[in-house]
């Protein structure tokens, strides 16, 4: 796995910054399927898919 792609992705998450919704409630539906989609491949980014995908779920 990828450390520096890990680092950033957990950067994201523990961020205390307000947050910024998309520009619509169907843009992110759209990116959290795509991520999750992502996440169930064997590839190295598969983790960080799933960490990304549940942050911007919440």
């Amino acid at each position: 796995m990828d450390e520096r792609l890990l680092g950033l992705i957990d950067g994201v998450v523990d961020a205390d910054e307000p947050r910024l919704p998309l520009p619509t409630l169907r843009e992110a539906q759209v990116a959290v399927e795509l991520l999750r989609q992502l996440a169930e491949g064997d590839g190295a980014g598969s983790y960080a898919a799933r960490r990304l995908a549940g942050s911007l779920a919440r």
